[in-house]
């Protein structure tokens, strides 16, 4: 029997769960719901006992984002922790009905702290050797995003640095970034690239999160290592909607597609595993 590989993966946006108490004061639709999460993550990263844990949100992140600082509220943060805006800039609430400081401090308490608590727990288990904040991202760039309207790599490997991966408060290791990076383009050298794009970045577009910054090991080294690891999603949708806001329904999905993706990204942990570390 296989070793559990040294993992510990969260998979925070992948849920479309809306609160049953709110839904009557939600302008949302399902596409919305949709576009606003990651796609598909708890299915590609569905790794069962192959890794040392993992943790998955079911909650939609356009109610409540379990990645951001919980003190980015709003009405002074549309795209804080509890969401008045989409990520393509579409009202969550309804006008006369947004979020009281209850609802918000409600949400916190059964969503964000609680998310947070477990993760704490499962991260400090033995065998837990780099933890893995697994996210999927759209091709170009959504209006609230940090790169609106930007062609977007296939992965993106992100630990709070720079575009070398290196910097002050890193939640990684540069060499095992660049390891991870290696393993990427070995496993998925065969991906079709478009004019500007590449396979690999880092830390374009995303850094990180709330979780990369609460549990980011400090400068002695000490302390577990994080990576956000996001996936294009051209990977396994192939009609993308030029206009994801205008869309009515969420796509549908392709087992086959995801479960083939789903495999070749097990090769890779894999491989990364194997090359880095001792389990």
């Amino acid at each position: 029997m296989m070793a559990r590989l040294p993992f510990l993966l969260t998979i925070v946006h992948g849920g479309t769960v809306l609160p049953r108490e709110l839904t009557a004061r939600l302008v949302l639709t399902p596409a919305d719901v949709f576009f606003d999460s990651d796609p598909w993550t708890r299915e590609l990263f569905s790794f069962g006992e192959a890794v040392q844990g993992r943790l998955e949100a079911e909650i939609a992140r356009a109610i409540i984002d379990i990645d951001k600082d919980p003190n980015l509220k709003p009405p002074q943060v549309v795209d804080g922790v509890v969401r008045l805006r989409t990520r393509y800039d579409k009202p969550v609430w309804r006008e006369d009905s947004p979020p009281t400081a209850e609802d918000v401090n409600r949400l916190l308490d059964r969503y964000h702290r609680n998310y947070h608590e477990i993760l704490e727990r499962v991260a400090s288990r033995g065998g837990v050797h780099l933890g893995i904040d697994c996210h999927s991202m759209a091709p170009i760039g959504a209006p609230l995003d940090p790169d609106p309207g930007q062609l977007r790599p296939i992965f993106c490997l992100g630990n709070m640095g720079d575009s070398q991966g290196e910097g002050e408060s890193i939640s990684c290791p540069v060499d095992k970034m660049k390891a991870f990076a290696d393993v990427l383009c070995e496993v998925f050298a065969d991906v079709k690239l478009l004019e500007g794009q590449s396979l690999v970045s880092f830390n374009a577009p995303f850094s990180g999160g709330y979780i990369l910054k609460r549990r980011r090991a400090d400068r002695s080294g000490r302390g577990t290592p994080w990576i956000q690891f996001t996936v294009n999603r051209s990977l396994i949708l192939a009609d993308e909607p030029d206009d994801p806001a205008q869309a009515v329904e969420p796509p549908d999905s392709d087992r086959e597609i995801i479960g083939k993706l789903r495999l070749r990204l097990m090769l890779a942990l894999k491989k990364f595993a194997d090359k880095c570390f001792k389990y």
